[in-house]
């Protein structure tokens, strides 16, 4: 459960988020017909509701203590929200699930048919959300082309990246590699995302958002690590890039890397858990990605978002949690562990 001091630092960012959503709702009643949208579901408690969008949640929370004005707040929110359901309806292609953002009336099991409409969609909304904020004077036309621009041309490198994987991977990296070529594109750049359009309109607060960018930047590479640690097993069997499995393969005890040989050799037996089989490295993976974390919120910090190192770390294990390893936290060492279980 997340804290309720945490819940109280993101209130007025979770209203800011659902009225984010009641426009994204609005955009979709002008673009499509009301046969094919389902009623909007239970409302999720404030605890579910961060759990389910902590990451917009937080970008609206920071655009807030940096006194970005209300309007354009919820207009960067929209923008993140049909980023996020873009890459959404990518991913459920890719990775053959369905993961849903939009509340769409289509036969239950047309899975890749709705992803590609939370595609075709939230493109759209990225672009009527912009034409609209011209017309309240948030924006200019130029700037309007300019932010449309730069947040193509993000994505499409962190989309190479993700090209690059998806007939399987040859070669293990080493995970310095793993960082520079992998992890920042699918994980620290993709967070970025949240800001090229600040950074493009909110000239007076070209300081703090370089320091915010940075910080951002930090968070998205622990989280894709912790991610690694989740995927451990499903990434070997889709032959893809996983920092776990580079730090065993040059970092690891002998005993781990034999393992680990086994099951890229295609070991029939049953995967272990990974804090079982790989407590070493796993440890020593988690000390990084906690350390870029804190590096992150460090930077957040310096930018005007006043969290302190033992509100951030709550927050770190708030996204083990968030991302199913909380269980592995008990591996850290010692001066870790402490200053966790003070949160």
């Amino acid at each position: 459960m997340i804290a309720v001091s945490a819940i109280r630092r993101f209130y007025p960012s979770i209203n800011e988020h659902r009225a984010v959503e009641k426009e994204i709702y609005r955009l979709l009643s002008k673009m499509l017909d009301e046969p094919y949208i389902r009623a909007e579901g239970e409302v999720l408690s404030a605890a579910n509701y961060i759990r389910k969008n902590f990451f917009s949640i937080l970008f609206l929370n920071i655009y807030r203590a940096l006194d970005i004005p209300y309007a354009r707040r919820v207009m960067y929110g929209i923008i993140n929200h049909s980023i996020r359901g873009i890459i959404t309806g990518t991913d459920n292609i890719l990775d053959d699930e369905y993961k849903e953002l939009l509340p769409l009336r289509f036969p239950e099991g047309a899975t890749r048919f709705k992803s590609v409409m939370h595609i075709l969609l939230f493109d759209r909304f990225l672009f009527r959300v912009l034409d609209e904020a011209v017309k309240d004077e948030l924006i200019s036309i130029v700037g309007k082309y300019e932010v449309q621009q730069r947040i193509f041309s993000a994505m499409v490198p962190i989309g190479e990246e993700e090209a690059s994987e998806e007939k399987g991977i040859s070669v293990i990296l080493p995970p310095r590699e793993i960082l520079s070529s992998v992890h920042m594109h699918k994980g620290g750049n993709l967070l970025r995302l949240a800001f090229v359009a600040p950074r493009l309109l909110e000239k007076e607060l070209a300081g703090e958002l370089e320091l915010v960018d940075r910080g951002i930047y930090a968070l998205g590479m622990a989280l894709q690590v912790i991610d690694d640690l989740t995927d451990f097993y499903d990434d070997i069997l889709r032959r893809r890039h996983n920092y776990l499995v580079s730090s065993i393969t040059f970092e690891g005890k002998p005993s781990e890397k034999m393992k680990l040989r086994l099951l890229l050799d295609g070991s029939p037996a049953q995967p272990a858990s990974i804090e079982k089989e790989y407590a070493a490295s796993v440890a020593r993976v988690m000390e990084r990605a906690i350390g870029e974390a804190l590096a992150g919120f460090n930077c957040l910090y310096e930018a005007g978002y006043r969290i302190t190192p033992v509100q951030a770390m709550g927050l770190i294990r708030y996204l083990f949690k968030l991302r199913g390893v909380k269980n592995l936290l008990a591996l850290l060492p010692e001066h870790c562990n402490a200053t966790l279980s003070a949160t």
